[in-house]
């Protein structure tokens, strides 16, 4: 009796465009979460890391022009959100420790403004609003992070990045499969 085989649908993606989609989005992910004022595209659900996925699987499939299916196109977009995740992490470690800057905190002290103007003549919100105020002022406190600190906090980051990247990565093969389905 003869049994037939299904090939399984597996990536024709070479190293090479494994290697460009990781660096792309975690080049947009270091972008979104370290430049001043590109860090508030991350207020609105964390924009700027979805976006990260679906550029760089985009431009990956477009470039290489091979077809991903969802899991696949999700799983390189979580692998760029884990690199680009803990890479982020060690530029903002550096950039607090050589510059004193902390990433981020010109976007919340914006987010900070536009509360206290939406909250004036509104006491219900007043309390929701002193909250931003005192995370404002943590924000701006000086850190001292241990190794095992910044350890974890390229864990964490990675960790939660990949599946918002993911996500955008299989977002950028829905777009792509319906931009195919009307032409």
């Amino acid at each position: 009796m003869y049994m037939a085989t299904e090939k399984v649908n597996q990536s024709a993606l070479p190293f090479k465009g494994k290697l460009y989609t990781v660096l792309l989005g975690s080049a947009i992910i270091i972008l979104t979460t370290t430049v001043p004022y590109l860090t508030l595209l991350n207020v609105f659900l964390f924009a700027g890391i979805f976006l990260a996925g679906t550029i760089a699987l985009h431009q990956t499939i477009m470039r290489f022009q091979i077809r991903l299916t969802y899991n696949q196109a999700f799983a390189y977009g979580c692998l760029a959100g884990l690199v680009g995740g803990v890479i982020s992490e060690g530029i903002t470690f550096t950039l607090m420790e050589l510059f004193n800057y902390r990433p981020g905190t010109e976007s919340l002290a914006l987010v900070i403004d536009w509360a206290l103007e939406m909250a004036k003549g509104r006491p219900e919100v007043q309390q929701q609003v002193q909250a931003l105020v005192s995370a404002e002022k943590l924000a701006l406190v000086p850190v001292k992070l241990s190794f095992v600190d910044i350890l974890m906090n390229m864990a964490f980051s990675g960790a939660f990045y990949a599946p918002i990247t993911g996500l955008g990565g299989a977002f950028a093969v829905l777009r792509l499969k319906r931009k195919a389905s009307r032409e």
